[in-house]
């Protein structure tokens, strides 16, 4: 059944208020008829049963509670379309709840879409299932970031052909992830300071790569 994600409140009998672009997506793509029904969801709320009727759309009953998601931050470097693309969709399917796009030494593209990327999460957490819908947050220079790490959080920096290894990924975790270039000889010093180093094996790795393997320690730690 579809799934749209929707930022307001649900509740039993609830009317559903639905933007131009949805409505259009269920009544002109999908062809929705009278009782046809989808699931909207939200991290609030929980997934709810939306049932079209009279023109309108109504919350029914509710299907699944709201499940808490681990707080888990990727900070990456912003790379070109489509390995971008990829990125976004496997984080949010592998649980991660803030995207931080980060500009490094070697970041090789400046352009970012906050928007689409934005889009990007929502339609990724609705195919995979999950509940909340990952933070985007604004681009910002590598060092700046550092300087404001949240403090609740567990950081940790992946470097190529470092030989430490630490044996489980301690959450709430953060992970900093290089461009595609590689970390410069400055940031790799600097980084040091502010968070734990893990090995990713002796390979060197694309950067889309190397964040979906540190996010992935979410699922084998769990």
């Amino acid at each position: 059944m579809t799934r749209i994600y929707l930022t307001q409140n649900l509740k039993e009998a609830q009317i559903v208020e639905l933007d131009k672009d949805k409505r259009h997506y269920l009544e002109r793509v999908l062809r929705f008829k009278q009782d046809d029904c989808f699931l909207g969801f939200n991290e609030k709320d929980g997934e709810w049963k939306i049932i079209f009727q009279n023109a309108q759309y109504q919350c029914v009953a509710r299907v699944r509670k709201p499940l808490e998601t681990e707080v888990c931050w990727l900070a990456f470097s912003p790379l070109k379309h489509d390995p971008m693309n990829f990125l976004i969709e496997k984080a949010t399917e592998l649980g991660v709840t803030d995207l931080q796009p980060i500009v490094c030494d070697r970041t090789n593209t400046h352009r970012l879409n906050i928007h689409r990327l934005e889009k990007n999460v929502i339609e990724a957490a609705q195919q995979c299932e999950r509940f909340d819908v990952p933070a985007v947050h604004a681009p910002i220079k590598l060092q700046n970031f550092l300087q404001g790490l949240p403090k609740e959080v567990n950081w940790y920096v992946a470097l190529e052909r470092e030989s430490i290894a630490i044996e489980k990924i301690k959450y709430p975790a953060g992970f900093i992830v290089g461009p595609e270039g590689g970390w410069s000889p400055q940031e790799r010093s600097i980084l040091k300071k502010y968070a734990n180093l893990i090995s990713l094996g002796s390979n060197v790795l694309r950067a889309e790569t190397a964040a979906l393997a540190c996010l992935s320690s979410r699922i084998w730690s769990a």
